[in-house]
């Protein structure tokens, strides 16, 4: 058995990435939000004020919310 076909099959199959498998943008929008969540989560802040935090920089994105 050689060692570089495998290697080869491996690669081909990790660069094959199929259509219907891509990420829609609402798919990315919420990823981001469960990331925000998380690491605010990960510091320390409790659900409820994550959850505050997290609307509050969305709404600061959206230009609705001025400093």
């Amino acid at each position: 058995m050689e060692e570089g076909t495998g290697v080869e099959a491996r690669s081909a199959a990790a660069t094959a990435v199929p259509v219907e498998g891509a990420l829609t943008g609402v798919d990315r929008e919420r990823l981001t939000f469960f990331k925000w969540r998380y690491v605010l989560q990960a510091d320390g802040f409790p659900v409820v004020q994550a959850r505050r935090l997290t609307f509050m920089r969305w709404l600061y994105l959206q230009g609705r919310l001025v400093e």
